[in-house]
């Protein structure tokens, strides 16, 4: 019994910060707040946020950058090289919430972009609207892993309108999912 309540503070204190499980529950209808959602999703363990850019670049602007901006309650912040017009924008409830339910369901990932890095000069990760991946269940995205297309198929029901992956340009080692401009 000694064991069991010099355990529970610190099982409390996983679970207050996050650190137990990815599981739950997303269907429920009412709106979501982009901070509620970055909150869980950073503590997530079956998610990774690169830390710096796909380019090597640290600019405050990466995958981490930008979730931890979100949960803070902040805009996240956009890169400003290349093609990238800087400034901040905030993400959109939907990706998060797409996100979460993915992570829900199972799949372990590695995000590498939502707004940072350079993209197209019309790219919807400059409207916080896109996320980049490059490792889906352990494996990199490419023809040799076999969940690539489940999830980007999954990322579709889930609202995504613009979806890229192996075989198309620019693609060959990362999924691009992107939610519709409102």
């Amino acid at each position: 019994m000694k064991r069991f309540i010099l355990f529970l503070p610190l099982f409390a204190l996983a679970l207050g910060a996050g650190f137990v499980s990815c599981s739950g529950s997303s269907a429920s209808s009412r709106p979501v707040r982009a901070e509620s959602v970055a909150i869980w999703l950073k503590n997530c363990t079956n998610i990774t946020w690169l830390p710096r850019q796909v380019s090597g670049r640290y600019d405050g602007a990466s995958a981490r950058d930008n979730i931890n901006q979100t949960a803070a309650g902040h805009a996240a912040k956009r890169s400003s090289y290349g093609t990238a017009p800087g400034g901040y924008v905030r993400l959109d409830p939907r990706m998060l919430r797409a996100v979460k339910i993915l992570a829900e369901e199972g799949y372990s990932f590695n995000v590498t972009s939502i707004a940072g890095g350079s993209h197209s000069r019309t790219s919807r990760h400059y409207a916080g609207l896109a996320i980049d991946i490059n490792r889906i269940n352990g494996r990199h995205v490419g023809y040799g892993n076999p969940y690539w297309r489940k999830f980007l198929q999954r990322c579709r029901e889930l609202g995504a309108t613009e979806t890229l992956g192996p075989g198309d340009r620019g693609h060959s080692t990362h999924i691009h999912a992107a939610w519709p401009r409102t």
